[in-house]
């Protein structure tokens, strides 16, 4: 094979060049996902005293929680038809609006409080609670054109709602959801 470099004429032999899948190192493990290296999984199980009310709480280091369902919810293996994000005769949650650093104007939710309501294809209903009190930073608006990404992405673009819990009650909210660990061996009996 001849390769012109430069205007001039190299002989290569094809068996001294390696392949690129030869020369390119993949390594053995798989680096983290963001949400691996950036947040800690937390659950919240049976919020309100309802079975298989579950939910996933990401918590980041500046004390954000990132609220989705658990797999144990008792919506997951059902079809979502719509969600209604109007949870009371005066409350929006999709209106939700805040200012600044100190997310003024945003709406306050407690723990247990409805942030939506899921219709599903099977003609039940199911409210969706928080399972963290604290200021409602965001709601996602994706979940009202693609309601099933609530069920197939819980963890990405699916999350629920975005909470900031309280700084001086984060500690206390944070030690009374369950680890991973606490939360598959609770599963597993």
């Amino acid at each position: 094979m001849d390769v012109i470099k430069n205007g001039r004429d190299f002989d290569v032999d094809e068996d001294s060049v390696p392949s690129i899948e030869e020369s390119v190192e993949i390594p053995e493990h798989i680096p983290p996902s963001v949400v691996q290296r950036y947040y800690e999984s937390r659950y919240a199980t049976d919020v309100n005293n309802k079975p298989n009310q579950d939910y996933s709480v990401l918590i980041h280091s500046n004390n954000l929680c990132i609220l989705s369902l658990a797999p144990t919810h008792a919506l997951m293996g059902k079809t979502i038809d719509k969600i209604d994000f109007q949870v009371s005769g005066s409350t929006h949650r999709l209106t939700n609006m805040m200012t600044g650093k100190g997310k003024r104007g945003a709406q306050v939710v407690q723990a247990g409080s409805t942030l939506c309501i899921v219709h599903c294809s099977d003609g039940e209903e199911h409210k969706i609670l928080s399972a963290v009190p604290g200021k409602l930073v965001e709601m996602n608006s994706k979940l009202a054109e693609t309601p099933n990404i609530m069920l197939e992405k819980p963890d990405d673009l699916g999350f629920i709602a975005i909470i900031l819990p309280q700084k001086q009650r984060f500690e206390k909210i944070k030690n009374g959801l369950l680890t991973k660990e606490q939360y598959k061996i609770r599963n597993c009996t």
